[in-house]
């Protein structure tokens, strides 16, 4: 989508229609975030993905916290 842009503020004329004194310049308009855009597929994946970053580490330490405790006796 193509959305017109104006450097200074545009005036309105006695028509109801906006004019630039430094001239109309066009740019790529960005669309507004939308949810229906998320696939759910990729979604769970990098929630899974980020609990495993998590997870790892803390079972790693907690793995090895019990098996000091058990060397301790």
């Amino acid at each position: 989508m193509i959305q017109a842009i104006c450097d200074v503020a545009p005036t309105i004329l006695s028509d109801g229609s906006l004019s630039c004194a430094s001239g109309w310049v066009s740019q790529v308009a960005t669309t507004p975030f939308e949810f229906t855009q998320i696939d759910p597929i990729v979604a769970t994946a990098l929630f899974a993905g980020g609990f495993a970053l998590n997870i790892v580490p803390w079972a790693a330490t907690y793995g090895l916290s019990q098996l000091l405790k058990c060397i301790r006796g």
